[in-house]
């Protein structure tokens, strides 16, 4: 027989069941902030196992186990199209658009894929603990962007580390979080690394997340993302010069993409989820 306390606990238990399953906001915060707790107590479980070889790429690979579980338990399901554009072994800039802190599930998904690569951080990131020194220990390249003597710094090195260990480095070109129709404007930086190394622009992009996730309705359901990795771009006998058009290449071949894989996807909320109210929600 059930003791009365017990009792009680079933009746909690059913109770927080019952109001998940009915409230689309409590969803929205139960997976949000579940994945990032997830994320962080991973983060120091496994930074022990990476202070044997700090600052090495192949880190990421062993921290992103663990991690990659995420996806399926939020039902969060990555299409990767392209894959034979991502395994050579090769430097490459990797620039992809850049929709929401869910994106950190997309590049856990595909880790492994490339096997040896690294990202480009904000140095605030570096500073929060546990996650910032475990991607420390991955290998992950931060740059302080309120010195720009000590950015450019860091890119350069960056740039030599790429080069000399055919590494792959990720850098979203948008420079912040966008969930519009459009991408914002892409930034230099990616584009002089390229550049300046004479390495390809290795283009990923990643269908819309509008149908499953809207922060300003208070929404996240499972969904599916497809994510294409077109072929390199190559940079071999350009110059400076050449940037703007490698930009607006590079930006206008990932905007068709973007545009032609979220028609795939895209799908009107559940009935039972508020539906969005204007074509600019994110």
């Amino acid at each position: 027989m059930f003791s009365m306390e017990a009792f009680s606990w079933y009746y909690v238990v059913a109770a927080l069941v019952l109001i998940y399953n009915c409230s689309c906001n409590v969803r929205y915060y139960v997976r949000f902030i579940g994945a990032h707790i997830a994320v962080l107590v991973v983060s120091a479980l496994v930074m022990p196992l990476l202070l044997f070889r700090p600052k090495n790429v192949y880190n990421a690979i062993l921290a992103t186990i663990p991690l990659r579980l995420l996806n399926p338990l939020l039902r969060l399901n990555w299409d990767v199209q392209g894959v034979e554009h991502i395994t050579p072994d090769r430097a490459a800039i990797v620039v992809c658009n850049h929709q929401s802190s869910i994106d950190f599930l997309g590049m856990v998904y595909m880790w492994p894929l490339f096997q040896k690569i690294s990202a480009i951080a904000k140095m605030e990131i570096l500073y929060a603990a546990p996650f910032g020194p475990t991607a420390w220990l991955c290998g992950t390249r931060f740059i302080d962007r309120s010195n720009p003597q000590k950015a450019k710094q860091s890119m350069n090195d960056a740039m030599e580390f790429v080069k000399e260990h055919k590494v792959k480095l990720w850098i979203f070109p948008e420079g912040t979080r966008n969930s519009e129709d459009e991408f914002l404007p892409f930034k230099k930086g990616a584009f002089y690394l390229a550049l300046q190394g004479q390495i390809p622009i290795l283009p990923l992009v990643c269908s819309s997340y509008r149908g499953f996730i809207s922060h300003k309705a208070g929404v996240f359901n499972p969904g599916n993302i497809i994510v294409t990795c077109l072929p390199p771009i190559p940079t071999v006998g350009l110059t400076i010069e050449d940037m703007p058009s490698l930009m607006a290449e590079t930006r206008e071949k990932m905007m068709a993409v973007f545009k032609e894989t979220s028609a795939k996807v895209q799908q009107p909320y559940p009935l039972e989820v508020a539906p969005r109210t204007t074509s600019k929600e994110s």
